[in-house]
């Protein structure tokens, strides 16, 4: 991974020599160019502006590792699945988010396969990997340094200790690779998996959300029950004959005992639903990042144009994906809303709470019954700057207030009744968000 090293006093030194000099440096040693190049400016999550490694995380698993190594949890050590269960009933994490990916694309490679793929359950703010026989990893969100990586190993059965949980740097070479922009985030690959799972082709490195087309996703990810993705790569390996890649059917379970796993499914709508967050969530680290790095570069000179132009810019692209703008449609369905995962996912409160939220699905067209992201309540959002923030909530309330001859033309698709209910469940959940 690129490792930027050139801080402001060395800028001034190289402003003294000539341009094409400073450009062949520049170029050979793969440094930032800010003054001589057009190229936007690329993250450095390791710059001590940042502070990644040396801040003491507040992601919410930290606050499980300190319980753990304060012996105040108590897991079940009888198997590797009891443990997997009680460590999400510790994490208020439904086991039935479960999805199953098949490709290698983690730090445990070497075990992961279509005969041992490797699950993956989620909240909010926490991402949990396991490998059947391997270790477990673990993404915390911290509001304002991103994604936290942790891995451990699977404790025996005859274990009267947690095992030892490390945050792992070596994960950081993908978590924050200039593929995601350089902030720490998630990855939701897509990708043509060999039958040893391996990579033959891949699908896209672009930024992940709702605005991603359905045939690039789900390439090494197996999903069960009645979807409309069949053409995709979903349940398929790849196989290669005179230079062509052509499919080889991999249906859920074929390869693999269910008994290795917490339930029988890796169901489209939890999949649905991680591809919205990590997009949500690697905007919001991207955002939080980009910003301090600016006021970084303008500490000595505040320019005030520069700060109010980021913003802007920055602020209304969010605020097209809070709002679903780009949204690709969901094709004619018989996706089945019956589920526990459907069950677990839309009756989570807001900060304790009961009151009226927006986590009820909608599936038969678009993903959300109202078009405003839950993600509203997470970390990532909560650590974006205050400016930001501000802005941000001074312009949605407006889209959501305003007649419907003044909104803005991009948000017209949103209907009188939506915008008002959506209004009415910010004004009483969404700290900062106006109350009219």
């Amino acid at each position: 991974m690129t490792t930027w090293e050139l801080n402001h006093t060395m800028y001034d030194i190289f402003n003294k020599m000539i341009i094409l000099r400073l450009l062949v440096i520049i170029s050979f040693c793969f440094l930032p160019i800010i003054i001589f190049s057009s190229e936007p400016r690329k993250i450095d999550f390791e710059d001590s502006i940042h502070q990644y490694f040396e801040t003491t995380p507040n992601d919410p698993f930290s606050l499980f590792k300190k319980k753990v190594e304060n012996g105040d949890v108590k897991l079940n050590y009888n198997s590797e699945k009891k443990y997997l269960f009680s460590l999400l009933q510790e994490l208020s994490i439904s086991p039935h988010s479960q999805l199953l990916v098949y490709s290698t694309t983690s730090l445990q490679l070497s075990r992961i396969s279509p005969s041992n793929p490797r699950a993956i359950y989620f909240s909010d703010d926490i991402y949990l990997g396991y490998v059947p026989g391997g270790q477990i990893e673990i993404i915390g969100v911290d509001p304002t340094l991103g994604a936290i990586t942790y891995i451990f190993n699977l404790p025996r059965s005859e274990s009267t200790r947690h095992p030892t949980i490390y945050r792992s740097k070596r994960c950081m070479n993908c978590h924050a690779s200039q593929d995601i922009g350089g902030a720490p985030g998630l990855l939701i690959s897509s990708v043509v998996p060999g039958q040893g799972g391996g990579s033959i082709d891949s699908f896209r490195k672009t930024i992940p959300g709702h605005g991603v087309a359905f045939g690039t996703r789900f390439g090494g990810w197996h999903i069960t029950g009645k979807h409309p993705f069949n053409k995709t790569w979903a349940n398929q390996i790849g196989g290669m004959k005179e230079g062509n890649i052509f499919k080889i059917e991999n249906p859920p379970g074929k390869y693999f005992s269910w008994d290795k796993y917490l339930t029988e499914s890796s169901d489209i709508i939890p999949n649905l639903l991680l591809e919205h967050q990590i997009g949500f969530i690697n905007r919001c680290i991207t955002i939080t990042y980009k910003f301090r790095e600016l006021l970084s570069s303008n500490e000595k000179t505040i320019d005030k144009k520069n700060i109010d132009d980021f913003i802007q810019k920055e602020a209304n692209s969010l605020l097209n994906y809070i709002l679903f703008k780009d949204e690709i449609p969901l094709p004619k369905n018989q996706i089945n809303l019956k589920t526990q995962y459907v069950s677990d996912f839309e009756s989570r409160s807001i900060r304790g709470t009961k009151k009226a939220n927006l986590r009820k699905l909608e599936i038969t067209t678009r993903l959300l019954k109202l078009r405003c992201s839950y993600m509203i309540y997470s970390n990532s959002f909560k650590g974006l700057p205050l400016e930001f923030k501000d802005y941000i909530i001074e312009k949605l309330h407006y889209i959501l207030s305003c007649e419907e001859s003044k909104i803005p033309v991009q948000y017209s698709y949103l209907e009188i009744e939506e915008r008002e209910k959506i209004k009415q469940i910010l004004s009483a959940t969404l700290k900062g968000f106006p109350q009219t």
